[in-house]
């Protein structure tokens, strides 16, 4: 795949379900689920297979369209489809729809709505005037009204040729053969059926004409406009999908039962949140499978990216209590908190800007240790034992048995000056790690941003705050 196809694979099976549910051209999610999804994409590529085999086995047929691997207790076991399978799937369905992307033609109506799904922040127009009437902002004149039998007119085309393929005006030709030479000049398929109703281009080839003219205009039409209206959406998301209270125990098993590789992790609630956020945010607005920002820089992968902004996920422990309860009103812990690898955060901000979803929950820690016996016991039931974690004080810290969130904020950091001036604020700053192993073994590792979320005020574009729990 080329660098801005990179696959990027799913964390959780309910991500990987909503991410390939947004490769398909279907309209209404309906029921979430790996079936839906899988029934989904088939009837998106077209694939002649059984859509009412089990999962395991109608994975393997569009795995087998598709060109791909597909092996038992690796991709499948049972009936059912591990996160392998779908990641696999996934990966697999991105590289077909980057390769339709750059064909000269498409075949089909539906095959062009497919296509549409690779070019990212575009936004399909829903009738043929719209589509019209942005080809002709993107050319600079007054939109023109569309003919007797809602025909678009040559000009059209002509004036958006003049801005941005003035080439193309050298040759005579007619409206189809511009519109087709259009398509060509963007790297636009072009659609063999888009000329079947006469004199008219259908609503399907100008969307075609109309994608290929934004990408070359460097027009995002599904974005947000500022990152203070891009975190507010996702703020939203997350206020309503996020559960009020986190019991360790359901977390881990969904963690687990999801095909979480972090479910055994003894901060759980941290990557119990990212992963909850990719899953949200991707049934709401879904990471572009092909094109869109960059989300993966050396060997750190940011959580998400819209069309145009790249987010991620961290969850912070601002205040603790006692569980069981001791009476006392919960203390304040550290307000500092890791961020990323300081590399690829610069990287990042210097080339795309970057954002950061915190959330500062409240800890309910273990006092007596029931929860940790109970998470030796159930991480070690498939088999493998858990590694010992032993603080540099010697001591070993209470594991949180609840969680519960208090605060979100979303901060944006626009460029390396803005990144700069919060350094110089002190509420990002750069540290470096102990590094891994022992002895021979002993290797460095890079430096990590570290965070005082509370000092950050001029950067967060948005928050929200839950009721404190009782």
């Amino acid at each position: 795949m080329t660098e801005a196809t990179t696959f990027n694979p799913a964390a959780s099976i309910p991500e990987a379900s909503a991410r390939m549910f947004a490769l398909s051209a279907a309209q209404d999610a309906g029921t979430r689920g790996p079936k839906r999804s899988l029934v989904a994409l088939a009837q998106s590529l077209g694939l002649d297979v059984d859509l009412a085999a089990v999962n395991a086995e109608l994975g393997g047929q569009i795995a087998q369209a598709l060109d791909a691997d597909w092996h038992a207790d690796v991709d499948y076991r049972d009936l059912q489809i591990t996160l392998v399978g779908m990641n696999r799937l996934l990966r697999a369905a991105t590289e077909n729809l980057a390769a339709l992307s750059h064909a000269a033609t498409v075949s089909s109506n539906a095959t062009a709505a497919q296509v549409l799904k690779a070019f990212s922040g575009f936004k399909p127009a829903q009738r043929k005037q719209e589509a019209v009437n942005r080809l002709s902002d993107l050319a600079g004149v007054e939109r023109d009204t569309l003919g007797p039998g809602g025909k678009e007119h040559i000009w059209t085309l002509q004036d958006l040729a003049r801005r941005l393929a003035p080439h193309l005006l050298d040759r005579k030709l007619t409206k189809h053969e511009l519109a087709a030479a259009l398509c060509a000049d963007f790297g636009v398929p072009w659609i063999d059926t888009a000329g079947s109703t006469g004199a008219s281009i259908t609503l399907e080839g100008l969307n075609l004409l109309l994608a290929g003219a934004e990408r070359r205009a460097n027009v995002a039409s599904s974005a947000w406009t500022t990152a203070e209206e891009e975190a507010a959406a996702l703020v939203r998301v997350l206020r309503d999908g996020l559960p009020a209270r986190w019991d360790g125990k359901d977390c881990i098993q969904w963690m687990r039962d999801n095909g979480s590789t972090q479910w055994r992790q003894m901060e759980w609630a941290g990557f119990y949140f990212e992963e909850k956020a990719r899953e949200l945010l991707n049934e709401a607005y879904p990471t572009p499978p092909v094109g869109g920002p960059r989300t993966r820089f050396g060997n750190t992968v940011f959580d998400y990216a819209s069309p145009t902004r790249v987010w991620d996920a961290k969850a912070h422990t601002s205040k603790t209590t006692s569980v069981p309860s001791d009476g006392q009103p919960p203390r304040r812990a550290s307000a500092g908190m890791w961020l990323n690898d300081s590399r690829a955060v610069r990287k990042c901000v210097e080339e795309q800007g970057l954002g950061f979803l915190i959330i500062d929950g409240l800890a309910g820690l273990d006092t007596l240790g029931t929860f940790r016996a109970w998470h030796k016991e159930y991480a070690e039931s498939d088999g493998r034992p858990l590694s010992g974690y032993v603080a540099s004080t010697g001591t070993s810290r209470p594991r949180k048995a609840t969680w519960a969130p208090l605060h979100l904020q979303a901060i944006w950091i626009e460029n390396m000056l803005e990144l700069d001036a919060g350094i110089a604020a002190g509420w990002i700053f750069q540290k470096s790690q102990p590094h891994w192993g022992a002895a021979e073994s002993r290797r460095k590792r890079n430096d990590k941003f570290q965070a005082r979320p509370s000092l950050a005020a001029d950067w967060q574009v948005a928050s929200h705050s839950w009721e404190a729990p009782a």
